[in-house]
């Protein structure tokens, strides 16, 4: 392995690691913050020692800075012998979409939505670790190591569909939980990712969907782009 890959796999699989007893602790303060953070930096920091391994230059040219997550993304699509593929792709994209507003501003996650995203990105680590190193998640982690939730899993459908309610339940008259609400929305906006090349969730965004959702439209109206046939790679994950 090259000197430089290696470097960047080592801190990969020490974000995994973090992200993966963050979920796992009893300890609920800031846990989504260092859940969501250390998932994002650590396939960003694997994309990268997969695009070093394979050639790939990871530096632009005009900066002289490394190259942000979506343009690692994008060269990941195009790595002979590694490729990520789209539904791969949004997985990470919604992962990034979720940290960002979490790190530069606040969102709502639901335990049962941090479950997914956490579940389906440690089985996609694992497998991009496998294809640019030839090398197994467990191959890095003690035997006893195993990710729990007290939250039985749900398809990302009935969670989706579950926010969405209770979103709307929050912003009934006279209930003064507009921030949550407002909140949860950005989280659902994030979601788009999946779908969605370099979603980026803005205030009119969350305007947009708020006032929708008080004029009584449905889920499938004001988010059109979280369907079953557009999810369904998340909810097999």
């Amino acid at each position: 392995m090259k000197a430089t890959a290696k470097t960047l796999q080592s801190k990969a699989l020490s974000s995994i690691r973090i992200a993966m007893t963050a979920f796992n602790s009893p300890e609920d303060h800031g846990r989504t913050t260092v859940v969501l953070l250390h998932l994002q930096h650590a396939f960003e920091m694997l994309l990268k020692a997969a695009l070093i391994q394979g050639g790939t230059k990871v530096f632009d040219k005009k900066s002289g800075r490394s190259i942000g997550f979506e343009a690692a993304i994008n060269r990941s699509c195009q790595l002979s012998g590694f490729k990520v593929t789209q539904d791969e792709a949004g997985t990470l994209r919604a992962v990034d979409a979720l940290r960002d507003d979490e790190q530069h501003w606040f969102n709502e996650v639901s335990e049962g939505l941090l479950y997914l995203h956490a579940r389906a990105a440690v089985t996609l680590f694992d497998e991009l670790l496998f294809r640019a190193f030839n090398e197994r998640l467990a191959d890095h982690l003690p035997n006893r190591v195993l990710p729990v939730s007290t939250e039985a899993p749900q398809d990302i459908l009935t969670l989706v569909d579950r926010e969405y309610a209770n979103i709307a339940e929050l912003l009934k008259p006279g209930r003064r939980a507009r921030g949550e609400a407002r909140a949860k929305i950005r989280t659902l906006l994030a979601l788009e990712a999946h779908v969605a090349e370099d979603t980026k969730v803005s205030d009119s965004d969350v305007n947009r969907v708020e006032k929708g959702i008080k004029a009584s439209r449905t889920r499938e109206q004001v988010f059109p782009k979280l369907n079953p046939s557009q999810l369904i790679s998340v909810a097999r994950v």
